[in-house]
């Protein structure tokens, strides 16, 4: 039956059942758990400027007789709070020194893919025509490549560092920010004080950057919370297949990666960095979706 009606109504039942499911988790939330996700996310931001004030030991110091404890045991260097791994480092220091470079890898790259789809999208939204159909069928064509088999292979033939990685995964999100600012763009352009804009000889820049780009600014900055999330887990994906980031970096997807042939003997070494990643992305989902429905309302 909800098939039928969403049919009729032009909505997607994946989408709206979706929708329900983050609503009901938005609800459940009372102000005290919203308090805690943020202070959750403050805490991430702060181990990423300052690791060494978190990590309790030298992430890069092995001790072998201390290797493969299990979270809460003790070895003589002092308490390792969730073990420690192969070579005897303490694992929630590694977690802790990983947090900054999944920071600056998720942050950024989704700052670039960012800045390259709200200035097609604006482009697009704006001018319409042939502009618009150009940029959009690039979108398109890029959406209906496999872009994650794509990264693999051109981090397989470039070699997996920062820098290439900087460079494959904004690819991943951009064309999501062009698709929602074009649209945003589409329907702001219509709207009276752009009018009186171009009828006062506002120029083309004015127009896009003091009047459309401060009103899709709350679009941007809800997709921003979310795809940084999406961009945590890509990257962790291409780590964990061993062409993303390589020793003696950290990130949270390469201790997955390491961990993976101990799994059965030292599951911490997996499990623990996995499900740091997959609560901070829940976190990011929440926030991002929250903002999204505070900012409808309030429109």
């Amino acid at each position: 039956m909800s098939v039928i009606v969403a049919k009729r109504t032009g909505t997607d039942p994946g989408r709206t059942s979706q929708h329900r499911v983050w609503s009901r988790l938005i609800e459940a939330l009372g102000s005290r758990g919203w308090i805690l996700l943020v202070l959750f996310l403050v805490l991430l931001v702060a181990a990423s400027i300052v690791p060494d004030v978190f990590a309790p030991h030298d992430h890069e110091t092995q001790n072998l007789r201390a290797r493969l404890l299990a979270p809460g045991e003790s070895s003589p260097d002092g308490l390792h709070l969730l073990g420690t791994d192969s070579l005897g480092r303490d694992l929630f220091s590694r977690m802790v020194i990983g947090t900054r470079l999944t920071m600056f890898i998720a942050v950024t790259a989704t700052l670039i893919g960012a800045a390259i789809g709200v200035l097609f999208g604006l482009l697009g939204g704006y001018f319409g025509g042939r502009t618009d159909r150009l940029l959009m069928r690039l979108g398109e064509a890029q959406t209906a490549m496999p872009m994650f088999l794509v990264a693999i292979l051109l981090l397989s033939l470039l070699g997996p560092s920062v820098g290439i990685l900087l460079v494959v995964l904004p690819c991943l999100v951009w064309p999501i920010f062009a698709r929602v600012v074009r649209a945003e763009a589409l329907r702001l352009r219509e709207e009276t004080f752009i009018e009186a804009s171009v009828a006062t000889g506002c120029s083309t820049s004015t127009i896009l950057g003091r009047h459309l780009l401060p009103n899709v600014a709350p679009r941007i900055l809800v997709l921003c919370v979310v795809e940084i999330g999406h961009v945590m887990l890509s990257e962790a994906g291409l780590s964990f297949l061993g062409v993303g980031v390589q020793p003696p970096d950290t990130t949270w997807g390469l201790l997955i990666s390491e961990g993976r042939p101990l799994l059965a003997v030292a599951w911490w070494l997996t499990i623990l960095p996995g499900v740091l990643l997959g609560i901070t992305v829940l976190v990011l989902n929440l926030l991002g979706r929250y903002w999204e429905s505070r900012s409808g309302a309030a429109g």
